[in-house]
């Protein structure tokens, strides 16, 4: 890929994930994928705009405002940001994407399918110590258990999770359930809370995979690679990764405002009684969805997102040619 010039406003601000040992290169237009993949210009050679990481929880989205990007105007649909904090932002407590951003090149994650009408809008994976130990470590193959289960471990943090609980409590399913006093997603490699969580994901077939403060469950992606199935549990529906290129059909989805403890449990009860056949299907496809999407991902995240611009771009050149 030849590389593109950018432009880098002197206020753009770096990633947080970039100051994280573990984190470091994981997010689109990180320094080291912006050594890699661009050459620095100015505006008037400009290919692209940065804008740099914007960070919902901090604020940023409700400060900022398109005056701050002096050759934003004319140029939107080259003008690139990130968008860090908790998925779904407006779903979340935090503040939606501001209609100005709407015609540029926004990279987040969890974003709502209420913003579909943002054309270029790149989902890119939340994160956990886990995820991370996996991407790193040597690759394991696991077992397809022999029976259906719903396992679940995890904090609850937000009341959708409380609500699956009590539909589970009401079921006569079998289920593995298991509630954590504090949120462990930063737990390390071999730990106790880390080692529970993957003994559960393997003891059981089906994933409950909640939305938790934030709208989007990295669980769902560790799910994949234990080769187990997806459950997605959100009072809101979001993008995953890739959900825009591929086929993610593999994944259950249990979404929408009006979700009470006995809508949940009716469909919890179909996929419970989901052929054992299918669910294999299914199991599989998460695991080589993983193998593909999620690993082509890490490595190398600008290179992923860069090859995902272009193609999203000739989409919407062919599109405006034919009307």
């Amino acid at each position: 890929m030849n590389k593109k010039k950018l432009f880098i406003y002197p206020q753009a601000r770096q990633h947080d994930h970039d100051s994280v040992d573990k984190y470091v290169n994981t997010v689109p237009m990180s320094r080291m994928g912006i050594d890699k993949h661009f050459v620095l210009s100015t505006a008037k050679e400009a290919d692209y705009f940065y804008m740099g990481q914007f960070n919902n929880d901090r604020g940023d989205l409700a400060r900022l405002r398109p005056e701050h990007f002096s050759h934003m105007p004319g140029n939107e649909t080259r003008h690139i940001c990130d968008i860090e904090g908790e998925g779904g932002f407006e779903a979340s407590n935090r503040s939606p994407i501001p209609e100005w951003l709407h015609n540029s090149v926004v990279t987040t994650m969890g974003p709502l399918k209420t913003y579909s009408n943002i054309e270029c809008l790149f989902t890119r994976p939340t994160f956990s110590h886990l995820l991370m130990d996996i991407i790193t470590g040597e690759d394991e193959i696991f077992e397809f258990p022999s029976e259906v289960s719903f396992g679940f471990r995890g904090f609850l943090n937000h009341r959708i999770r409380a609500m699956m609980v009590h539909s589970l409590h009401n079921s006569d399913f079998k289920k593995e359930l298991h509630i954590n006093r504090v949120w462990s997603g930063t737990s390390e490699a071999g730990s106790k809370n880390q080692l529970d969580y993957i003994n559960t994901m393997e003891n059981n077939l089906i994933s409950l995979c909640p939305r938790g403060s934030g709208i989007d469950s990295v669980r769902l992606v560790e799910t994949c690679y234990y080769r187990r199935v997806p459950v997605l549990i959100s009072d809101n529906d979001y993008y995953l990764v890739g959900e825009d290129t591929k086929n993610l059909d593999f994944v259950f989805r249990i979404v929408g405002n009006d979700l009470t403890p006995e809508r949940l449990r009716v469909k919890l009860d179909e996929i419970y009684r989901t052929p054992m056949r299918e669910l294999q299907d299914r199991a599989d496809a998460a695991r080589k969805y993983f193998d593909t999407t999620i690993r082509d991902y890490f490595s190398d995240p600008t290179r992923y997102f860069l090859e995902w611009l272009a193609g999203k771009q000739q989409t919407l050149l062919v599109g405006d040619k034919n009307d």
